[in-house]
């Protein structure tokens, strides 16, 4: 069982259909069965108790966003939070996307698998990143599954998988140490190929999911027929001679690093973290949403990207899971389980978005570690570009896939 809080372990009971599948360890098929989300009350009363008890702190005048998260806008997104936000019309909302879970090594691991009619179409698996999930993969999916419906007549289709990475959202917790990328990227192999018969697919992943799909295509690249990406997160990879344009993206890359301190603590000392964002929803909040407001292209302002609602659904695919530490959690294996080593020989795309915090690396970069194929770049959007600009990711993985083989 989860190691959750009780009230949260006793909720997740009902989450699920069915008891879990046997592990395809034992060389059974996953057993892949339908998934409801259906939060017990109880967890939702809790969640409004806390977030009525909240201990707020006293802030510098005038300092706004730049000690962290501004304690003024969080006391408004509480407030709606706890008044206006209604979790069960976005529970409907996202019951109507088909949700399921499929038991992997003994991992069950929950996917939205959503079909085009198209008997052409490509399998294509999306996986998002930390402090993401899998919703912000949910308004890009018609686009891909049903392109004529969406201006786009003559574009490639693909059967989408949104997976919840493991340690997140509707997804187990991890029981051992040791799930970093390489144990991620198995699992979303085996997902694909052993639990739903995709011979053949297409993966884009972003942030932490993004390094995943790149240890996907190294250890399969049998299965794997193409790689989407948006960023490079850092500059390992990178030796001399540089060409001019790779030096000017180091340096970019340096002067981010005062904004990595979450990253140093969620890799050094998780487990501290751990119990404020378990605890507090309020703590939670700040959390993550200083994040999504440094990290998308917002301009400062959170709220012309994503809505009260959709930061708050966001935040609560962790509250009500309990996968706030084990999300954070996970940067410590992250860092320390071996990865697969290799240049990426199967076909990439990029979409480099100038207006993520990270910087945006050169071609010439790109092309020291990956089989770079197709390569755009933009400056709409930032970190998040699946939710800030849908229909634009959408037409640049139609663009490369479609000019790829099955």
């Amino acid at each position: 069982m989860r190691h959750a809080p009780t009230f949260v372990a006793a909720g997740l009971a009902a989450l699920a259909m069915s008891t879990a599948a046997p592990s395809s360890a034992q060389g059974e098929r996953p057993r892949v069965e339908r998934f409801n989300i259906d939060v017990p009350a109880a967890v939702l009363r809790d969640l409004d108790e806390r977030l009525a008890r909240t201990r707020w702190p006293d802030q510098l005048p005038g300092t706004g966003w730049s000690y962290g998260a501004d304690t003024a806008y969080l006391r408004d997104l509480v407030d709606y939070w706890q008044r206006d936000y209604d979790w069960r019309a976005q529970e409907r909302a996202l019951n109507r996307f088909e949700h399921y879970r499929a038991t992997i090594d003994g991992t069950r691991i929950h996917f939205v698998h959503a079909k085009s009619r198209d008997p052409n179409a490509v399998p294509l698996l999306l996986l998002h990143g930390w402090p993401s999930s899998f919703v912000q993969m949910l308004d890009i999916i018609p686009l891909l599954t049903d392109p004529a419906a969406h201006g786009m007549p003559n574009a490639p289709s693909f059967h989408v998988v949104a997976a919840s990475l493991p340690g997140f959202g509707f997804s187990d917790l991890p029981t051992k140490p040791g799930v970093g990328f390489a144990t991620s990227a198995e699992l979303m192999s085996k997902l694909m190929h052993d639990a739903l018969g995709y011979e053949r697919y297409g993966v884009r992943g972003s942030d932490l999911g993004g390094v995943i799909v790149r240890q996907m295509a190294l250890l399969h690249p049998d299965q794997v027929i193409g790689v989407h990406l948006t960023g490079i997160i850092g500059s390992a990879g990178a030796a001399p001679p540089y060409t001019e344009a790779e030096q000017k993206f180091i340096d970019a890359v340096a002067r981010v690093e005062p904004e990595l301190a979450y990253a140093r603590l969620q890799t050094s000392k998780p487990q501290t973290l751990a119990h404020s964002l378990n605890d507090s929803p309020a703590g939670l909040a700040a959390w993550i949403v200083e994040k999504f407001r440094a990290w998308s292209d917002c301009n400062g302002d959170v709220e012309s990207r994503f809505t009260k609602d959709e930061l708050i659904t966001n935040l609560m695919v962790y509250w009500v899971t309990g996968t706030a530490p084990s999300s954070v959690r996970m940067y410590y294996d992250f860092v320390r389980e071996p990865l697969k080593a290799g240049r990426v020989e199967t076909p990439v795309g990029m979409l480099m978005s100038t207006k993520d915090l990270f910087p945006a690396a050169p071609r010439e970069f790109g092309e020291r570690l990956l089989n770079v194929q197709h390569w755009a770049e933009t400056d709409r959007g930032g970190h998040f570009l699946e939710w800030e600009e849908p229909e634009l990711v959408a037409r640049d993985m139609q663009t490369f896939f479609g000019a790829l083989g099955r």
